[in-house]
């Protein structure tokens, strides 16, 4: 298992995570950061940048399959977001992350 550092109104909390496939984290969201949401696990990018918010970490493991051979996660973020948005691969993104239960992580 390895950690990831997440940014939260109180300041940078350090959370245990795991990846699921190169690149890709789940972790769970602390009970005290946003604590009455029920979407506290989150499939993210290596670099942070979250991709969903889930109700449970099978959800958000399902999704990360679903989602693996999307791009090659392990590159930066950027360079991910080309290879979906340039391969045409957008639609797909959305609805893997959607059939799994996924919510945007902002809402």
């Amino acid at each position: 298992m390895t950690t990831t550092t997440i940014s939260t109104s109180a300041g940078p909390v350090t959370v245990a995570a795991e990846s699921p496939a190169p690149g890709l984290l789940i972790f769970e969201v602390p009970a005290e950061v946003s604590p009455f949401s029920s979407y506290r696990w989150v499939l993210a990018h290596h670099e942070g940048a979250a991709l969903a918010a889930f109700e449970s970490s099978a959800a958000a493991a399902l999704a990360a399959e679903g989602v693996a051979d999307l791009a090659d996660w392990s590159r930066n973020a950027m360079t991910a977001a080309n290879q979906i948005s340039l391969g045409g691969h957008v639609q797909r993104l959305q609805a893997v992350l959607t059939a799994a239960g996924g919510q945007h992580p902002n809402a």
